[in-house]
């Protein structure tokens, strides 16, 4: 028997005088290799068509059932021999320092788990209401499996950092919407067509608290001894210092630490006597959620709160950045004024024209600064506010410092402006 590569003539003649190929019988080194070449080109073929081409080759016949058996006893261990030798992976559990944990660990993910900081903490072995993701490093690393061969996974690397006191934000949502309702005798004397707006922005709770502001409580009741046919509240706008527990900013950003669970409590302080008693002494109570920079998502959960708490007040708590009402003839519009804050008398004309186009008199009134402004420009006075916070230890290294600390409190006929109210 030859393996020659050229076809000899391997023939035997039966009984009926036709001749009959010899049947393969031992495997030699050049079929050995001619198979391993034919599997690596045609990978998805079956064992017939091996055995077809290797009886064409080599003038014996080969079988589908022998060139099976081969394979599966030469053939993958040739082919695992000549895969490339890749070290075994040593996974790593590490507790640092600072409290903070690190994990190393091979894992089967797709790129998009890479993305998935909820799938990263649960593939490590981390409790999502317990652990937050620090950093997180994913790197392609192959593994060579005896039954599969060479396979991708991850190296993946993380640090977490425990949740000391995280936000459970649909906790808290529960909490808001099932607070105990209000209702309160209202005392408005019909004929009164005066209209009280009461924008206080940027009050910073958390670095300012109820006892800062008390002297504006006391103001801001002393004014509600009169009737209104509606006062306006704009609530937001950086009411608090902070996003969440964690002392970060809408944007992410970790800043000055404070309490946001003492900053919620002094909020309700705060407001509830005000709205309270806004409700006796006006036909109707109107609220508006402004969203600021700092923490739109915890003064939105606020606004939330006091709308389950005074259901006889209307609220707005649309997440939008620009809102208008009108207090009869006066288009009172605001935003928090950190975006687009030069274009503002063109956009609000564009966006509101209906408004725009009732009022008798346009104001806006916009914050984020801390510093007062009044430019009368395009049919729109626009107000930037000025604010009674504390100065916090950022405006204080910079050097903002200069500005008056005070509110502002608008009174309107139906018309137009007729007194400001500094509180």
């Amino acid at each position: 028997m030859s393996t020659s590569s050229s076809v000899e003539d391997n023939t035997n003649i039966s009984n009926k005088g036709e001749r009959v190929m010899e049947k393969h019988d031992k495997w030699l080194s050049g079929e050995h290799e001619y198979l391993l070449q034919l599997i690596k080109e045609y990978p998805e073929s079956r064992n017939q068509f091996y055995a077809d081409k290797l009886t064409e080759k080599f003038g014996f016949l080969f079988t589908d059932t022998a060139v099976r058996f081969y394979i599966a006893r030469k053939i993958k261990q040739t082919m695992q021999s000549l895969a490339p030798t890749i070290p075994s992976y040593g996974e790593k559990h590490e507790i640092n320092k600072d409290g903070s944990q690190s994990s190393d660990k091979l894992i089967a993910m797709t790129e998009n788990d890479t993305k998935s900081v909820d799938f990263l903490l649960q593939a490590h072995g981390f409790d999502l209401n317990e652990w937050e993701l620090v950093s997180a490093r994913n790197n392609i690393w192959n593994t060579n499996d005896k039954d599969n061969g060479i396979q991708t996974l991850y190296s993946s690397k993380i640090t977490v950092k425990p949740k000391l006191t995280g936000m459970d934000w649909d906790r808290l949502l529960s909490v808001v919407e099932n607070a105990p309702s209000v209702f309160v005798k209202p005392k408005y004397i019909p004929g009164n067509e005066h209209y009280l707006n009461i924008p206080l922005f940027d009050m910073h709770f958390g670095i300012s608290d109820y006892n800062h502001y008390k002297p504006t409580q006391a103001k801001v009741l002393n004014l509600l001894k009169k009737s209104y046919k509606e006062t306006l509240f704009i609530i937001g706008s950086d009411l608090f210092h902070h996003n969440d527990h964690r002392n970060r900013t809408a944007s992410g950003r970790e800043i000055e630490h404070a309490d946001m669970s003492v900053a919620w409590e002094e909020a309700v302080k705060f407001y509830e006597p005000i709205l309270h008693e806004a409700l006796k002494c006006s036909e109707k109570v109107t609220g508006i959620f402004i969203k600021g920079n700092h923490s739109e998502s915890l003064e939105w959960a606020f606004t939330k709160y006091l709308s389950a708490r005074f259901p006889q007040i209307t609220f707005d708590t649309d997440f939008k950045e620009r809102k208008v009402h009108m207090l009869g003839n006066v288009m009172v519009a605001a935003t928090h004024g950190d975006k687009a804050r030069k274009r503002l008398n063109e956009v609000f004309p564009a966006e509101f024209p209906l408004e725009w186009s009732r009022a008798k008199t346009r104001e806006l009134f916009i914050g984020h600064l801390h510093t007062e402004e009044v430019i009368d420009k395009g049919g729109m006075v626009q107000r930037a506010l000025s604010t009674r916070n504390k100065t916090d230890s950022w405006h204080e290294n910079m050097g903002y410092t200069t500005s008056h600390k005070r509110f502002q409190v608008f009174e309107y006929s139906r018309d137009e402006i007729e007194n400001i109210h500094f509180v």
